[in-house]
């Protein structure tokens, strides 16, 4: 037997349709956002909205690091920004930011294969930047690869899971 919907039942409905399915919980160590002793220096951030539209403005012909970051910018706010991942291009390839930030147009497969940034995208896309820093030829995969991880281990954006140097991973697992 179903009970019909009462006005509590209709509250938590709406509470989690107009916030609920919002909310996100982040770890932000003074700790890890001071370290600074990366294996490169330099990057240089640029962002696009993450739009399929604004994908030809990412290089085509150089690898890098990108993140998804939950921003909007209003003259109002102060500067602010949610980190929600990290990760590479060119990590075992030379495949461009271009190519593998298209990767994430790809709903089918993002679904099946990655379902933290899935829903993501599919929950925060109006508010949701990609901001990515190119890099030298002269930058070796295993350096962008460890990069990753430090940036990764320094901001411990939720859905960056993997590419967390070992130690700090471990740690993570507390939570």
């Amino acid at each position: 037997m179903t009970l019909p919907p009462d006005e509590l039942t209709d509250f938590v409905q709406k509470v989690h349709d107009t916030l609920g399915k919002f909310r996100l919980s982040v770890i932000v160590s003074p700790k890890t956002l001071r370290f600074n002793s990366y294996c490169i220096t330099g990057l240089v951030w640029r962002s696009i909205r993450f739009d399929r539209s604004e994908f030809k403005k990412l290089p085509k012909d150089k690898r890098g690091i990108y993140a998804f970051v939950l921003v909007e910018p209003n003259a109002m706010l102060p500067p602010h920004g949610y980190v929600l991942y990290i990760g590479i291009a060119g990590k075992d390839s030379d495949r461009s930011l271009r190519d593998r930030c298209r990767d994430y147009l790809n709903s089918k497969r993002l679904v099946k294969k990655r379902e933290g940034i899935a829903f993501a995208i599919g929950n925060w896309r109006e508010v949701l930047h990609l901001y990515y820093a190119p890099v030298d030829d002269t930058v070796s995969a295993s350096d962008l690869k460890l990069l990753e991880e430090q940036l990764n281990a320094a901001l411990l954006p939720p859905y960056s899971r993997a590419d967390i140097e070992a130690q700090t991973k471990k740690l993570t697992k507390a939570f």
